[in-house]
């Protein structure tokens, strides 16, 4: 009877959930699909903090639900329980794969000690054998043991194979989740999660090495007004087409990311801020001599353009504070007129 009434009451707070999570998807028109339920679930339920403050914050700005921001939600905040999920499961199938190879090798080397033990007993029949016809007996029996174990250890070693090339393609869809995991959908480039790892090592060797590093922040100017004016497919594409000049821009160790909407963000490794100001430029540049038209009817939309911010690790700098202040020079370039380059020392004076 206990147990009915708490499936009751696992039910009627699942279906109290669910009466909040339904007005709100229609509200902010999100498609009902598993993974966006999911997402406005637990949005709901409220035990995941990072994904309510970034759900508020969202709405607080009033930008669209769009199908990306829906995906990124996902990925970023619940995408991990699948990783989680496929580890376990490629780690117990590995599990299963050696185990079956442990018991193959227990199996040969029976047969190995049984066969050795019965090399003993032919080595001591051929000592005593009297005539020609017994020698010839115990060497076929002899031929017929040795053929037994060249099969066994070659089949042994077939497993072993196999075994091996199955853990490697375990091993590959391992690395290959983690990659994509590490990589936002949209624009190809890093996502939040690889720039916060980037920027972690980068700091530690900071503090360690004085390894010094400045950051970009971009800023896509007028984004929303182009996306309400052209739709979110349009503003999906801009994004791509920013992504991938970041992309092409951008050599070496430099780390170009997705740093969430319209902003993107820059590591360079090892570079002061004022060579730091000379790349945002050439960004800059190569962004704004983008020309977008419509496929269909040729129509120009104009050039897309960015206001970026510079900063530089100093001493007594938190990963926080250096990006922060690369968002405060973003701002000024904004308040500038935009598609500009401002950085810290612009701030100071």
């Amino acid at each position: 009877m206990k147990a009915v009434q708490n499936a009751d009451n696992e039910l009627s707070t699942t279906t109290a959930i669910a009466k909040r999570v339904l007005p709100k998807m229609a509200e902010w028109e999100i498609p009902m699909t598993p993974e966006n339920y999911h997402v406005w679930f637990e949005y709901a339920v409220g035990s995941n903090q990072a994904l309510t403050r970034d759900i508020n914050a969202i709405i607080a700005s009033k930008k669209p639900f769009t199908s990306e921001v829906n995906r990124r939600l996902y990925d970023e905040y619940l995408g991990n329980e699948q990783k989680e999920q496929l580890v376990e499961r490629v780690q117990k199938e590995t599990q299963k794969i050696f185990r079956r190879i442990v018991d193959d090798i227990l199996v040969t080397n029976e047969s190995t000690s049984d066969y050795s033990h019965k090399l003993k007993e032919y080595s001591n029949k051929l000592d005593d054998a009297k005539a020609l016809s017994d020698v010839q007996y115990i060497v076929k029996d002899m031929m017929s043991d040795t053929q037994k174990m060249a099969q066994a250890t070659r089949g042994l070693r077939d497993k072993l194979e196999e075994a091996t090339t199955q853990a490697e393609g375990l091993r590959q869809q391992l690395v290959k989740t983690e990659r994509e995991a590490l990589i936002d959908a949209l624009t190809g480039l890093h996502n939040r999660k690889a720039f916060d790892r980037r920027a972690k090592d980068l700091y530690e060797a900071f503090q360690k090495e004085e390894k010094i590093f400045s950051v970009i922040m971009v800023d896509i100017d007028f984004f929303k007004s182009f996306n309400d004016q052209y739709g979110h497919q349009t503003g999906d594409e801009v994004l791509r087409i920013v992504g991938s000049i970041l992309h092409d821009t951008l050599k070496g160790r430099d780390f170009p990311s997705r740093y969430g909407g319209e902003e993107f963000v820059v590591l360079l490794p090892t570079t002061p801020v004022k060579n730091a100001c000379v790349v945002a430029e050439q960004i800059r540049r190569s962004i704004s001599a983008k020309n977008l038209k419509v496929i269909k009817t040729g129509k120009s939309l104009g050039n897309i353009t960015v206001s970026l911010g510079v900063s530089e690790i100093n001493a007594g700098d938190t990963i926080d504070s250096v990006i922060e202040r690369a968002d405060k020079a973003l701002y000024l370039a904004k308040e500038s007129g935009r598609d500009n380059v401002k950085s810290e020392r612009d701030l100071q004076s």
